[in-house]
C-alpha cells in the first residue's frame, strides 16, 4: 500500500513513518502545513518550513502549504491529502498520534471521508518507552520549544540523548507533564535517523524566550554525508 505521512518535522512523524515503513507500507510522500503560528493542533511552529530539508534528505516529494489561520487548517490538510491521492496514488495515511483521542478521531474522520486508510503505528504506545525507541533507533532529536511547568530555556537546542530522558522523566513526574510531549509541553525536530540518506546539520538558531515558555528558529540547515 502506498501511504503519505503527514509530516511536522518532529520525532512522532519521523517514528510513524519509519514503523510504516518497517510494516511494510510504501512511503510515497510527505503532506505538511506551515502553520500560522504556535496555537496550530496539527504541525509545528516555527520550523515547519524546514520539512523541505528534511524531506530531501529522505529523497521523498513534499506536498506543502503555508496557513495563516488556524480554523481553516484541517480544510487544508484535507486538500493537501486530496492532491497526494491524485499525484501520488496513495491509499492512506500515516499519522503520529500518541495519545491524543481528539487528533486520532479527527484523522480517522478525514481519511474515511477521502476513502483513505489512516495507519497510526505510534498510538497507545506507552509515552516513556516511545521515547527510549527512539533513543534506541538512533534518532537525532532536537527540542525546539517549551511552554511547560519544570521546561526552561536551558532545554532549547538541546539533542534527547539518554541523560536528558532520565531528566524529562523526573521532571514530568514532578510538573505532570506528558514526558513525549504529546500535549504540546515541547517540540522536536528530527536531524538525522534511520532512513534519513544524509542527516542535517544546525548552521545556527534564534532564541525567542518570553521568562515562560520559548521556542528556537533555524537560521539554516545543511545536509551531511553520514558516517
Amino acid at each position: 500500500m502506498r501511504v503519505g505521512v503527514l509530516y511536522s518535522g518532529g520525532k512522532d512523524s519521523n517514528m510513524a513513518m519509519y514503523k510504516a515503513h518497517l510494516q511494510g507500507y510504501e512511503i510515497a510522500c510527505l503532506v505538511t502545513i506551515v502553520p500560522a503560528g504556535h496555537e496550530s493542533m496539527l504541525f509545528h511552529y516555527p520550523n515547519a518550513a524546514h520539512t523541505a530539508e528534511q524531506a530531501e534528505c529522505l529523497g521523498l516529494p513534499l506536498v506543502s502549504r503555508h496557513v495563516d489561520a488556524y480554523d481553516v487548517e484541517r480544510y487544508v490538510l484535507e486538500d493537501l491529502l486530496i492532491h497526494a491521492m491524485e499525484r501520488f496514488a496513495i491509499d492512506g495515511v500515516v499519522t503520529g498520534a500518541i495519545a491524543s483521542r481528539y487528533q486520532y478521531e479527527m484523522f480517522n474522520d478525514m481519511a474515511e471521508r477521502l476513502g483513505l486508510r489512516h495507519i497510526a503505528p505510534c498510538y497507545g504506545e506507552d509515552q516513556y518507552m516511545h521515547m527510549c525507541e527512539l533513543l534506541e533507533h538512533n534518532f537525532s532529536i532536537m527540542i525546539t520549544s517549551v511552554s511547560a511547568d519544570g521546561l526552561d530555556a536551558s532545554m532549547l537546542g538541546r539533542i534527547i540523548d539518554w541523560a536528558m530522558l532520565s531528566r524529562l522523566k523526573d521532571l514530568s513526574i514532578r510538573h505532570g507533564f506528558n514526558v513525549s510531549f504529546e500535549g504540546g509541553e515541547a517540540e522536536t525536530f528530527v536531524l538525522d535517523m534511520p532512513m534519513f540518506r544524509k542527516r542535517l546539520s544546525v548552521d545556527g538558531y534564534t532564541v525567542h524566550w518570553d521568562g515562560v515558555r520559548g521556542y528556537i528558529e533555524f537560521i539554516g540547515l545543511s545536509p551531511l554525508d553520514k558516517n
